[in-house]
């Protein structure tokens, strides 16, 4: 089947919301751009953003205890009161908050090209697939890379994701002029 009937059939019951693909495709679009010509000021930005969104989450999620009716009420209570650390912390410290938070973000991509590496290791060992294997050796060595230097991973990391909204961007936006024919 040809991929733009395939689009088009499956686009065409949304036609109606083709602008929230659009104004996603030009929000990705403007920060993967942003990321990539002002990669320290963008990262403080949404690291603030990150810093502001968790402490009205917590204070919302405080709220709801009281005013809903939840039967989980200490895990909104503990829900609500790290929300309002995290983000007094992140908004008090924005310049350690986004190292930390990105560092963590490298550290935990590690430890899952760590796992899926000896998964498909040890899936290619099982079935005799070289491809596997092969695989699983990249993502250890890649995991390793990452886990034991992450400070160059760190400096990597927000280039790379501009990289990435930019293209995702671009596809958005073309996906969503082509859903509103």
């Amino acid at each position: 089947m040809d991929i733009y009937i395939y689009m088009k059939h499956t686009l065409s019951a949304s036609t109606s919301y083709w602008w929230v693909l659009f104004l996603e495709g030009l929000f990705q679009l403007v920060l993967g751009s942003l990321l990539l010509v002002s990669t320290d000021i963008t990262m403080l930005v949404l690291v603030e953003f990150l810093g502001i969104y968790w402490l009205i989450r917590g204070v919302i999620m405080i709220v709801l205890m009281f005013v809903g009716k939840y039967k989980d009420r200490m895990l909104l209570l503990f829900g609500g009161l790290l929300g309002i650390i995290a983000g007094i912390v992140v908004l008090r410290y924005p310049l350690f908050s986004t190292f930390l938070m990105l560092e963590t973000l490298v550290v935990f991509i590690a430890i899952i090209g760590l796992v899926q590496g000896a998964i498909s290791i040890v899936k290619g060992s099982l079935s005799g697939g070289f491809g596997d294997v092969l695989l699983g050796i990249i993502l250890c060595i890649v995991g390793f890379l990452l886990l034991f230097n992450p400070f160059s991973a760190v400096l990597a990391l927000p280039v790379a994701i501009g990289i990435l909204w930019v293209i995702g961007g671009t596809v958005l936006l073309a996906t969503s002029l082509y859903a509103r024919k």
